[in-house]
């Protein structure tokens, strides 16, 4: 069933430049409509425009211990990668960098729940993929504030490594459909029922919805029209899928999301355990374009 959340927007200040990200933009929370994903008709394919960019699908994991960092990048990933190549078809999938994993009320920062709606990724990431293959620098002019912050994340990886390795070449890459997906999972032996994960249904999102026209992390900005979507009492047995860059969108506009607290949640619902792994998928040539 549809439930509200509270949503942390981004605003741009009255009088202030939107290329300076860092301090022209102010909180903006709106009370929203939270619409149930699971009424949905099932996407065959969220790689097609038409599609709403996300999915949840079956997924059983031979994981016990989500503690376990060294059992997670052994065998996780590789299941994540398995799962992923069945639902689009890619030739290669790597890990974006390493998984997060959240738990409510953690004294630790990074390991809280995130409320602020945002994006990972900015429109000019297989550029920067392509330029640090070849070695060359790209041509940052047209690139906004925090696109230009893209290359620091790229060369910071193991990602262009593993490409190699994998047989690929900066003029292979060059001629790919690059596509990153969010993958999102509930650790706990329960069901989700506190701090759901809210995923931006991407055919309502425009590329300026974004601070200074950028949807990536700085935030988004409130517009009508917008829709989010959420999976209620999402189970360990199930991934959710979700675009976050495609080099073949006509426009950079994929599922920004974020935590919220659902209205519904009872009182005495368990905290919210969950893991993210964001991952780079290479296509087959002959996926190239939409």
């Amino acid at each position: 069933m549809a439930t509200t959340g509270v949503f942390h927007f981004r605003r741009l200040k009255e009088g202030c430049d939107p290329a300076n990200i860092s301090e022209s933009y102010e909180q903006d929370a709106h009370t929203l409509e939270v619409h149930d994903a699971r009424l949905l008709p099932q996407d065959a394919n969220i790689l097609l425009p038409s599609s709403a960019g996300f999915t949840v699908v079956p997924h059983v994991s031979s994981i016990t211990d989500w503690s376990n960092n060294e059992f997670l990048t052994s065998t996780y990933y590789d299941e994540v990668y398995a799962a992923l190549r069945e639902l689009t078809g890619a030739e290669h999938t790597f890990a974006a960098q390493p998984h997060v994993s959240r738990l409510e009320g953690s004294p630790k920062q990074e390991s809280q729940p995130f409320y602020h709606l945002h994006n990972d990724y900015t429109r000019n990431m297989k550029e920067a993929y392509v330029c640090a293959m070849s070695g060359e620098e790209p041509d940052q002019s047209s690139w906004a504030m925090e696109e230009k912050y893209v290359m620091m994340f790229v060369n910071g990886s193991d990602v262009p490594a593993r490409m190699k390795a994998a047989g690929l070449t900066a003029e292979r890459l060059s001629e790919r459909r690059v596509v990153m997906l969010n993958t999102w999972r509930n650790t706990s032996d329960e069901p989700l029922r506190r701090c759901p994960l809210a995923v931006a249904d991407q055919r309502t999102i425009k590329s300026g919805d974004g601070c200074d026209g950028v949807v990536g992390r700085a935030g988004l900005v409130r517009r009508e029209g917008q829709q989010f979507y959420y999976y209620p009492m999402l189970t360990r047995d199930e991934l959710l899928v979700f675009i976050g860059y495609d080099s073949a969108a006509k426009e950079h506009a994929p599922c920004a999301h974020s935590a919220f607290d659902d209205a519904n949640t009872p009182s005495d619902a368990p905290p919210r355990q969950s893991i993210e792994l964001r991952c780079v998928l290479v296509m087959p040539a002959a996926s190239s374009a939409l």
